[in-house]
Order: structure tokens, then C-alpha cells, then sequence
């Protein structure tokens, strides 16, 4: 979830988890927030598109209306890719 738009159909499906009987919802995002554009991959032309841009963690949890919410660390990305010793 990096872009704004994305924010609302994960409300929505923390909305439906909930109406059938999830007593928590934990959201896991598997990609570093994204703060500033990227030209490269996921075309994004300003920043108020990037919800991290515009939100703390906590502010898009509330928003979303998850339990918990945490994203992948750049050192998470870093370890995923490096070969094994």
C-alpha cells in the first residue's frame, strides 16, 4: 500500500474482515513506504499520491482501520536479496 488510492480498498477489506468475525486484523506490508516519486517502476508523479508522504504509520493504521500495521525495512529488502553465505 503506497499510494493513497490503495489505502481505501484496504479499508474496505479490514472492513470485511472484521464484519465476518476477525477480531484483529494485522496488516503486514511487504515493501518499504514510499515517500517520494519514483519515475523507475511504479509510476508516481507527485508526492501527495504516496500515502507515507502524507501519513505517519500509525495515522495510516487509523485510516485503514487495522490492529497493527508495519511495512518491510529497507534492511529487510537488503537482506531478502542477498545471497546465502
Amino acid at each position: 500500500m503506497t499510494r493513497s488510492c490503495a489505502a481505501t480498498p484496504t479499508r474496505q477489506i479490514v472492513g470485511l474482515l472484521r464484519k465476518a468475525g476477525a477480531l484483529e486484523v494485522h496488516l503486514r506490508i511487504s515493501a518499504p513506504p514510499i515517500f517520494h516519486p519514483c519515475f523507475y517502476g511504479i509510476d508516481t508523479q507527485i508526492e501527495t499520491e504516496l500515502i507515507a508522504a502524507q501519513k505517519s504509520v500509525e495515522e495510516i493504521r487509523d485510516f485503514v482501520g487495522a490492529d497493527s500495521l508495519a511495512y518491510l525495512s529497507i534492511g529487510g529488502v537488503l537482506d531478502a536479496i542477498r545471497p546465502a553465505a
